[in-house]
């Protein structure tokens, strides 16, 4: 499969990286308005100075928006629109009737639409995953769960370097506690019931916290689960914390750490890092998976689709 790149920005060389590392899959073209970027691009790889020039003659099978968030849907929209297969990184897009759009316009084109999940690839993710479905802990039935994904974004009344291209905690943040969660429990089982956003209005950002509140049903038991994310706690702070009966997971999407803690017995810490930044772990997930969709005709827009509902509802609460 071959790919190419809009916006060369800090995510996006965790994306290089990670091409490299994931068979199957390999960035031939690239686009940025700043022509400096081009720089920074593997010299195997072909830099557009116009976008609309690269979407024509390209020979990419999929375009990968690595853009500012406020900038996905137009960009992804330009891409759907000349006929080509969009890959967005998470969020797809910053509000509903946006979703609804781009959906549409892929729907009635018949293309294939991405979006891609990194934080739902986190190693330790993967992890509890396995030990689960091969029933290695047995702590019972699953009773709760929160997630709290922070960054120090808002320090001392202003935003950070950090904050630039996001639209804001929950937009960005809420997106990778979702997609996270939606490799745990059931997406489909999960309704909003309260949302809550903090919005400073002198500063240009969305918000910088938010929270949902949710339900869902795992092994026919309404259970209960709380999201946060937060811009003012001055730290690099990923967890989620799933609560059973006999014991408790606590998942560090920062660390790329697990530990479980099981009544009656010593904590157990695993440590599921590797030598390649987690961002790159993310994103060879992101593109073992893409490559694997793409060879069956199939998308994650379905998945999307019922991640983003939960995410713009918490907004509009």
């Amino acid at each position: 499969m071959q790919i190419a790149l809009i916006g060369i920005g800090k995510i996006a060389n965790y994306q290089m990286q990670a091409i490299t590392h994931t068979p199957g899959i390999k960035l031939v073209d690239a686009h940025d308005l700043d022509l400096n970027k081009a720089e920074e691009l593997p010299g195997s790889v072909q830099f557009h100075e116009n976008l609309e020039k690269m979407l024509q003659k390209s020979k990419a099978d999929a375009f990968l928006v690595s853009t500012p968030t406020n900038s996905h849907f137009e960009v992804a929209m330009r891409v759907i629109e000349s006929d080509r297969i969009a890959i967005v990184e998470k969020p797809l897009c910053t509000s509903q009737s946006e979703m609804d759009a781009l959906l549409t316009a892929a729907r009635t084109r018949k293309l294939p639409l991405y979006t891609a999940f990194h934080p739902a690839y986190g190693r330790e993710v993967d992890w509890w995953r396995e030990q689960r479905n091969s029933h290695n802990f047995d702590l019972g039935k699953l009773l709760g769960l929160n997630t709290c994904f922070a960054d120090p974004y808002y320090i001392d009344g202003k935003l950070t370097l950090g904050a630039v291209g996001k639209a804001g905690a929950w937009t960005d943040s809420g997106a990778s506690g979702l997609s996270a969660l939606s490799r745990l429990i059931e997406p489909d089982s999960m309704k909003l019931l309260d949302g809550r956003m903090t919005v400073i209005p002198s500063l240009d950002c969305d918000q910088v916290q938010g929270l949902g509140i949710y339900k869902f049903v795992e092994q026919g038991m309404t259970c209960y689960g709380m999201i946060d994310t937060n811009w003012t706690l001055g730290k690099n702070y990923k967890t989620t914390h799933l609560r059973y009966e006999g014991g408790l997971v606590e998942l560090d999407h920062a660390k790329e750490l697990a530990t479980l803690h099981q009544e009656g017995q010593d904590n157990l810490v695993f440590n599921l890092a590797t030598d390649k930044p987690r961002l790159v772990n993310h994103y060879c997930g992101v593109f073992s998976d893409l490559t694997s969709m793409y060879a069956k005709g199939e998308d994650n827009t379905e998945l999307s689709e019922v991640l983003h509902r939960l995410l713009f509802a918490a907004m509009s609460h």
